[in-house]
């Protein structure tokens, strides 16, 4: 079985990476010269990459055709960096964007880690228990398999590892991989991670029963390398994004708080939203959608019923949305969807003037700064906002 690779330089293996970064909605950290940011990354056809970045900014960090720009990027779990020349900027779907070339490899950022293998998150979790000197028996998942040790999280997230385990120490490790095999290990601490523990084997562990695991593996790593064969977009990802929508059932709004009036939040950040009702909630309900495309009301039918807008008062599109120009989707709502409700964009403070009349022009209501967050202006807005229209 090949140990995970330090320098990824297959061409396929690097684009179907891509593929599912796109899918997830993931982000790039991008460094030219002094300049350093994190972008979304949205599409790869085979020949380029495009993440969202405003044709203002790739001005003002002076990029040009060629101009070799740092990124770093993470992948079911394990830390990449690699290289990539700038390749101009477009627009995708009325979303401004920076073009750079596909990266020729990408090497492990992290590849000291007993991290061979980490499954998708749609797979099942394998339970795992483990010791520490003073025989305490601590429940947790395995998070990461490799061919020398496992990576090891706490049931308890709120719980610190640390305060359990020391460097050096040994553990019992016990976990069922399947029906017929279940891995039970002398290890060693490794290292710490976030919240994690690497254990690695020691030499008192069972040989025969550690080529069992591996041979295990190595099956599952094969397994997911067959459904990511499968799931690959040969003509690039907007093949992968057509195919996933004709087959998946589009996010549903969730609510957030709830009591009324109702605010209805466009958002592809869950971290957003969960401020945002923390620092609402006492005042006004919130509910949050996790935009990709199409229509917006069919996706509100938790909430509505199937009837219209329903408890809504107003719809709050956030400047980060996944798949969609927050622009263009203010435009969809007031246009073809009809919508009777104010309509306010969220995003940065920066050029302030200029992004209130974009959005007025759009449609919207107002431009509303939430970076950085002003809890008394943005209750203020919200307040003088849905007056104005109730007393319309």
């Amino acid at each position: 079985m090949a140990k995970a690779a330090a320098l990824l330089e297959d061409d396929l293996a690097i684009r179907m990476a891509l593929q599912r970064l796109c899918l997830e909605g993931a982000r790039l950290g991008v460094a030219f010269r002094e300049q350093k940011g994190s972008f979304p990354i949205l599409t790869e056809d085979g020949t380029r990459l495009a993440f969202r970045m405003e044709h203002g900014m790739i001005a003002a960090w002076g990029l040009k055709a060629g101009d070799s720009l740092s990124v770093k990027l993470k992948d079911r779990g394990l830390e990449y960096e690699c290289v990539v020349a700038h390749a101009g900027q477009d627009l995708l779907d009325g979303v401004e964007v920076c073009l750079a070339s596909l990266p020729r490899s990408l090497r492990r950022v992290d590849a000291n880690r007993l991290a061979d293998f980490i499954p998708d998150s749609e797979r099942q979790e394998h339970p795992a228990t483990f010791t520490n000197a003073r025989n305490a028996i601590l429940d947790g998942r395995v998070q990461s398999f490799g061919e020398e040790g496992l990576e090891v999280v706490l049931r308890n997230s709120k719980q610190d590892i640390r305060e359990f385990l020391r460097m050096g120490e040994e553990s019992l490790l016990d976990v069922s991989l399947a029906d017929d095999l279940r891995l039970r290990a002398p290890t060693t601490v490794a290292y710490f991670g976030e919240n994690l523990v690497g254990l690695r084997f020691t030499r008192q562990a069972d040989g025969q029963l550690l080529e069992r695991y591996r041979a295990w593996l190595e099956d599952q790593q094969r397994l997911q390398a067959q459904q990511d064969q499968e799931a690959f977009g040969p003509k690039g990802f907007q093949e992968v994004l057509a195919r996933s929508v004709r087959g998946a059932v589009l996010p549903v709004a969730r609510l957030v708080v709830d009591r009324d009036p109702l605010l209805l939040l466009l958002t592809e950040r869950e971290d957003f939203a969960r401020r945002m009702g923390e620092s609402l909630g006492r005042k006004f309900g919130l509910a949050a959608l996790d935009y990709i495309k199409g229509p917006v009301l069919p996706q509100l039918a938790s909430l509505n019923g199937g009837d219209g807008w329903g408890r809504i008062r107003m719809v709050l599109v956030h400047n980060q949305l996944r798949l969609a120009s927050p622009l263009e989707l203010c435009r969809q709502l007031v246009e073809k969807e009809g919508c009777t409700l104010p309509v306010l964009l969220l995003g940065t403070e920066e050029d302030e003037a200029k992004k209130r009349h974009h959005a007025a022009a759009a449609g919207a209501v107002d431009y509303l700064a939430v970076e950085p967050f002003r809890i008394l202006a943005t209750l203020r807005k919200l307040d003088d906002t849905l007056r104005l229209f109730e007393g319309a």
